[in-house]
């Protein structure tokens, strides 16, 4: 039966409401993108240009705005290509190029439990399931919260200043953080990723802002990471990979969660 969608929870056959305050997403078709044009900047043919934002807009209601990232400008990714098991996010064969979206884009209201979080209205969490092809080919592949206010940069391990993530880096599992633009603290969980393998990420922040992660609905092996949030933090779901080496990867997102607690 259907019901009545309205924002980013549209076509009700593609969306599975988990329970009244959750969605999730299953990039069953592919997106509609558009360039820069939309947050403000100059229209144009998207073209992969180093630090272009294209938005993805999948049919599901989900919206992505995605930067392809890449030193020399050339990448010449701007969309995933269909696979049977979801959407391809794959990435060049230059080292160092990647990619890396928000639900939320930086300036806009968003919308508050579905794109944007804010630290002590609610708890609040995502999960994201994908495979990578060759995990020695990335030289990391997170997911997580982010800031929202943060602009996309070439770099963002080295720019980003309020984060909170786990995922692939180079075959381990690491969670990560940083918090008030503090150095980027690192945990190796000890636990591992093979190469093809489909695995869920998942974060959760309370409502004290406190972050905790889980890798297939269970805790890492070493889960000693803590960071906590302030009070207001407005945050976004994050996905960010960068090439580690000189050939193609694929990076084959399926699901993805997003929701109050």
């Amino acid at each position: 039966m259907a019901n009545p969608m309205y924002g980013q929870n549209k076509l009700d056959s593609k969306i599975d409401l988990v329970h009244g305050k959750s969605r999730v997403y299953h990039f069953g078709a592919p997106p509609v993108l558009m360039d820069d044009g939309a947050f403000g900047g100059t229209w144009a043919v998207p073209d992969g240009a180093a630090e272009d934002v294209v938005l993805h807009q999948y049919p599901d209601g989900l919206q992505l705005s995605t930067a392809y990232m890449c030193a020399d400008g050339t990448g010449g990714e701007d969309g995933p290509t269909i696979v049977s098991t979801g959407m391809n996010y794959i990435m060049g064969d230059t080292d160092n190029e990647g990619l890396q979206w928000v639900m939320s884009y930086p300036g806009t209201k968003g919308n508050e439990g579905v794109d944007s979080f804010t630290v002590g209205k609610a708890a609040f969490y995502a999960k994201l399931r994908y495979s990578i092809e060759d995990v020695s080919e990335v030289d990391y592949c997170f997911f997580g919260f982010r800031l929202k206010s943060q602009a996309a940069v070439a770099e963002p391990r080295g720019s980003a200043t309020d984060y909170a993530v786990i995922g692939n880096n180079n075959g381990d599992i690491d969670v990560e953080t940083a918090l008030n633009n503090s150095t980027n603290t690192v945990v190796d969980s000890t636990d591992s990723w093979a190469n093809g393998e489909s695995k869920t990420m998942e974060v959760y922040v309370a409502l004290d802002g406190a972050a905790t992660f889980k890798i297939d609905g269970q805790s890492p092996t070493v889960n000693t990471q803590a960071v906590t949030f302030d009070s207001a933090d407005v945050l976004t779901p994050w996905f960010v990979a960068m090439k580690d080496a000189s050939a193609s990867c694929d990076v084959i997102l399926e699901r993805l969660e997003v929701g109050l607690q």
